[in-house]
């Protein structure tokens, strides 16, 4: 399943189908008399480089560690939220709407379709075939018009940010970008669009119509008359120059480089798509899946199936389809890592800002792109860690007295490392840069990362400078602390409290981090003294929930709470194995269960992180279940991913790509063991080219839910002899018993 269908246009930007190529960003509603283009560019952000660290938080850091060791959890809650907080993260904004009305083309034989085994966009009626795709190759956004008979076509732009828009040739739209933006969580407040300074970015969005009829430029619009074909060609630029160095507020130049990419097209129609193609391809193809049989049902039928609890496989396969689309067409090379919202965003305020919340939303966007052999669209990644290990040095020296770098709950386009301001179940989270690093060095296992060691290396090593210069040490063991679990809280003395310490979370974090440097750094002075912390750490408890959360069980007002963070250490993280910590993972399996049965909301990242972790405990049913509802409650028509109540929020599309491989695959040590936990409905399929660990790549079949046919290309893989088919044929790899 490769094409997203429907017999109607879209009726709002949530139904409107997405085309980028990492830097420009679409999203095309495909009307029948009226299109509207939504355009964003993946550098266009509020704001400017500013310094958030908080010299008051070191000051106050030991009062705090001193408050929650005495057991004063709540005068340590509400110090850490004084005092040891920050400023909110900057915002990611829309650039502008490209209004277009056509006249004199039939509406009758509607359709529209996202090809995404081509990253083409065709909506066709009777009379009027319309193609649109954003290249990689030529930088353009391209929408081809062709009418069987002459038509003519009104075009006109605007932005919701300041700006201004001429005609002539064709469109230019030009503005700048705000100050600040307050972030939409904080409800009504005076100010909450601020352009006081003058500070922020230029941008521009530049059209160019090609025609065989008439271009006539007015004062409020471009009118095209008498015409059969008409091929618009776009491209959008920003002031942005650098995380750490003041952008450009001169529309003049943001025009000029849309004009000079425009000039240096051949505005030949054939060889520009046929490039964007043969570029797009070269990535998807790579890999692909395949569960069960094909469905002609439209789209949108086999999303209100799924609503109706009706779970075709074919959604399954185009919805996992689709989180690959979304990885090539957001994050490419050149443009900027995936936000909360992809590169697709329509709102000036968005949901959380549409920034960067990495307690686990921007990992997750990258979990499956190692495993779906698409390393290309890494770099935007490697690039915001390398940049906040820069700009994260100086709050992990101001705001904690400690080496290497730290990040905290959010950051943007200008790197900010430092925390938020709020509650310390979220704002409070210095560990996050090292869940960054943990997944990057993750992606580097994969062994397509290897242009990038050094740099890989070297965060790896400052991330184990702050980690280790973090800890302290209570009662004979190290600990984190001040220490929270992402946005949960706990009952202590009959309050709700947020801080303790050596939460589940933060433990599996130190961990991983420790282990991952001892294999990037076999020897060293460093190595020696993380060798000597590693038995010292705080252990990980069993409690009545199962996996304790917090340095002892404490109850929960939330016990179906969205988060699985204190499973961190099973998954993503190693540090918990499946095979080698069996008594842990019992703990796991309990807490997730809680989790799963108490849950009072469907959110789509939530439940691709729990398909993950039921994949890897080898949990069929809960996978099946899990998978359900995230397709029956948390999935928009055009397959965006849904957050509570109905916010965009594009996570939950790759977790689930993760999750799904993870079903099928699943790496512990250097093992693989396939089909670890395949629902009863998934009993035939194929994979090929799924990547492993050390860039080996696998092929395999299965019917009946057995393995018949194994492939591995590169050095010869350990596989475990379970659900393997007695005459399966097996080529490159070693089945162990």
């Amino acid at each position: 399943m490769n094409k997203l269908r429907y017999k109607s246009p879209a009726k709002n930007w949530h139904e409107a189908l997405p085309l980028g190529n990492g830097i420009i960003g679409a999203m095309v509603l495909g009307g029948k008399k009226t299109e509207r283009i939504y355009f964003n560019d993946s550098s266009l952000w509020s704001g400017y480089p500013k310094n958030h660290d908080n010299p008051e938080s070191l000051k106050h850091l030991e009062e705090v560690r001193s408050l929650v060791f005495s057991g004063k959890l709540k005068e340590a809650d509400r110090l850490t939220e004084q005092k040891l907080d920050g400023a909110y993260s900057e915002g990611y904004l829309p650039l502008g709407l490209l209004n277009i009305d056509f006249k004199g083309a039939k509406t009758s034989g509607y359709e529209r379709e996202l090809d995404i085994e081509n990253a083409i966009l065709n909506i066709k009626t009777s009379s009027l075939k319309r193609q649109s795709f954003i290249s990689y190759p030529d930088k353009v956004f391209v929408y081809d018009i062709v009418s069987t008979t002459p038509i003519s076509l009104t075009l006109n732009a605007c932005s919701e940010l300041k700006s201004e828009v001429i005609y002539n040739d064709g469109i230019s739209l030009i503005g700048r970008a705000p100050d600040y933006v307050a972030p939409k969580y904080l409800g009504p407040v005076s100010e909450p669009v601020v352009y006081r300074e003058d500070k922020g970015m230029a941008f521009a969005l530049r059209v160019l119509p090609v025609t065989d009829g008439q271009v006539v430029p007015s004062k409020n619009a471009l009118s095209i008359e008498n015409a059969t074909r008409v091929t618009l060609y776009a491209t959008t630029a920003t002031g942005f120059i650098s995380y750490d160095k003041m952008p450009s507020t001169s529309t003049e130049v943001a025009l000029s480089t849309c004009k000079k990419i425009l000039a240096s097209l051949t505005l030949d129609y054939d060889k520009i798509m046929s490039a964007h193609v043969a570029d797009y391809q070269s990535l998807y193809s790579r890999q692909s899946l395949r569960i069960g049989k094909k469905s002609n049902l439209y789209t949108n039928k086999l999303v209100l199936k799924a609503k109706l609890g009706k779970i075709d496989t074919a959604l399954v396969n185009l919805f996992y389809n689709f989180g690959k689309y979304l990885t090539i067409a957001g994050s490419r090379k050149g443009g900027q890592a995936l936000n909360l919202q992809g590169i697709w965003n329509d709102n000036v305020r968005p949901p959380w800002s549409s920034n960067y919340t990495v307690n686990i939303n921007a990992q997750m966007n990258y979990w499956p792109t190692s495993s779906v052999n698409l390393p290309e669209c890494l770099h935007p990644y490697v690039d915001m860690i390398v940049e906040l290990s820069n700009r994260g040095k100086s709050t992990a020296q101001t705001n904690f007295g400690a080496k290497g770098f730290c990040v905290n709950h959010n950051t943007d386009l200008w790197r900010k490392s430092a925390p938020v301001q709020g509650n310390p179940q979220y704002m409070f989270a210095p560990l996050c840069g090292a869940w960054l690093v943990n997944e990057l060095y993750e992606h580097y296992r994969y062994g397509a990362l290897n242009d990038r060691r050094q740099e890989i290396l070297e965060v790896v090593k400052q991330n184990a400078l702050f980690v280790k210069d973090f800890l302290v040490e209570h009662n004979g063991y190290y600990v984190t602390c001040p220490s929270a679990s992402p946005e949960n809280a706990f009952n202590y003395n009959g309050k709700r409290v947020n801080i303790s310490f050596a939460s589940a979370f933060e433990m599996g974090i130190v961990r991983q981090s420790f282990l991952d440097y001892l294999d990037a750094f076999p020897s060293g002075e460093l190595t020696d003294e993380i060798n000597k912390i590693i038995p010292k750490l705080y252990p990980f408890q069993e409690g009545p929930d199962g996996l304790v959360e917090w340095d002892k069980y404490y109850t929960t007002p939330e016990p179906g709470h969205r988060h699985f963070s204190p499973l961190y250490a099973f998954h993503p993280a190693r540090t918990i194995g499946y095979y080698s910590h069996p008594t842990e993972r019992e703990w796991v399996r309990k807490l997730m269960h809680k989790r799963i049965e108490n849950v009072k909301q469907y959110f789509g990242w939530s439940g691709a992180w729990a398909i993950s972790i039921a994949a890897r405990l080898r949990e069929a049913d809960t996978v099946k279940l899990v998978v359900s509802r995230v397709l029956s409650h948390a999935v928009f028509k055009n397959l965006f991913d849904m957050h509570p109540p109905r916010l965009f929020q594009i996570d939950g599309n790759f977790g689930f790509v993760a999750g799904i491989n993870e079903a099928l695959c699943s790496i512990e040590g250097d093992t693989v063991e396939l089909l670890p936990a395949l629902p009863s409905d998934w009993s035939e399929g194929e994979i090929k080219g799924l990547c492993l660990h050390g860039g080996n790549k696998i092929d395999f079949k299965w019917e009946r839910g057995l393995i018949t046919y194994v492939k591995v290309s590169g050095e010869r893989v350990k596989i475990r002899n379970l659900h393997v088919d007695k005459s399966a044929k097996i080529i490159g790899a070693e089945l162990l018993n």
